[in-house]
């Protein structure tokens, strides 16, 4: 097959596979993909040449079964921090390994094995609300996303998602990264290096903020992201600033700096000497007092997003039911679904 997404097919997870059948999977994929071309070859070798020691320690999450099975799968996981344009721009070789290395060790660490297993696979939701007809959900699974005709998954590790009616209108991709990264005293650090929204969904976005009492989708995103730092006990948040983005380009200057230094500034986070935004979670919020309009409406904002990140959260740590287990009969006959709660797996 020429291609990866034709090998992947060929090889499916299997309930048996370890760290030898990994190995095996990612040595075929190198003589089908890598060997027959010699610049690639050469690229790449160099590439594992120049971290070292610290692709070993990539190697090494091969001992994790769950992320075995899925590298039996795909060959070339492993390797996708190797090219220079990974998370965030001017990153060195070395500390691009240790932040993809970091987040799985940390993301097996403190979850379920069933729950990090799904993650790997799949889109597992965080929080859910059902409005009449219409359904609002915040779910999280491993970045991906399509461009043109290949799926790229180099922008962060992990993306938390909006959706309405199950069509994803936002997302936010971050990465756990040790705190030195960002030059932080913290031992690590939630780094958001993704916030956009989905083309053509103008309509459904105006829809979700009606029905979140006005809070725009990063911002619903961003309170989600604080449920996932109560969970793994993080406190620190920092965002990349638009000059330091993989996709940042001159003529979209303005554009960049509305989606990611204006958001973060809004929010309180200050912009350190490495280029990022940082914040301590959870983000202080103005008291009631202050507002002068609207007191009811923000009160509803409010407790909207503590249900939001208090289930996220909630999600994380196993201290809630699936969707299939709190009603059997939402996915199928998409009626009334309850408490905005969701799923998750305990330990």
């Amino acid at each position: 097959m020429g291609t990866h997404a034709g090998y992947a097919e060929a090889c499916p997870e299997r309930e048996d596979s370890n760290a030898g059948s990994a190995w095996l999977s990612m040595l075929a994929y190198f003589v089908r993909e890598i060997v027959c071309s010699p610049v690639r070859f050469f690229r790449v070798l160099t590439r594992i040449v120049t971290i070292g020691p610290a692709q070993t320690s990539a190697f090494g999450l091969l001992r994790i079964r769950a992320l075995a099975r899925f590298v039996y799968a795909n060959p070339k996981f492993l390797f996708k921090h190797l090219p220079p344009k990974y998370l965030i721009r001017d990153l060195p070789a070395q500390t691009r390994t240790a932040c993809f290395v970091h987040h799985y060790r940390r993301l097996h660490a403190a979850l379920s094995e069933r729950l990090f297993e799904r993650l790997l696979r799949e889109d597992v939701p965080l929080y859910q609300l059902c409005e009449g007809e219409h359904r609002y959900a915040v779910s999280m699974g491993r970045a991906r996303s399509v461009k043109g005709t290949r799926q790229v998954d180099h922008e962060g590790e992990m993306s938390l998602n909006v959706l309405v009616d199950d069509t994803k209108v936002f997302v936010l991709s971050y990465t756990i990264v040790p705190g030195w990264v960002i030059e932080a005293p913290d031992a690590e650090v939630l780094v958001i290096t993704r916030i956009q929204g989905s083309l053509g969904v103008f309509d459904q976005i105006s829809q979700l903020s009606k029905a979140m009492h006005g809070i725009p989708p990063e911002m619903l995103l961003i309170t989600a992201l604080q449920g996932v730092s109560e969970a793994f006990g993080i406190k620190t948040m920092a965002g990349v600033s638009a000059e330091r983005h993989l996709c940042y380009e001159l003529e979209d200057d303005a554009l960049f700096r509305r989606a990611y230094d204006d958001l973060f500034t809004k929010i309180g986070a200050v912009k350190n000497a490495t280029g990022f935004f940082v914040a301590t979670l959870p983000l202080a919020e103005k008291s009631l007092a202050q507002v002068k309009r609207g007191k009811s409406r923000a009160r509803a904002r409010r407790a909207l997003k503590l249900q939001v990140a208090e289930s996220a959260c909630g999600c994380l740590r196993g201290q809630r039911p699936t969707i299939e287990e709190q009603n059997p009969l939402a996915e199928v006959a998409g009626g009334d679904c309850g408490e905005p709660v969701v799923e998750l797996s305990s330990h």
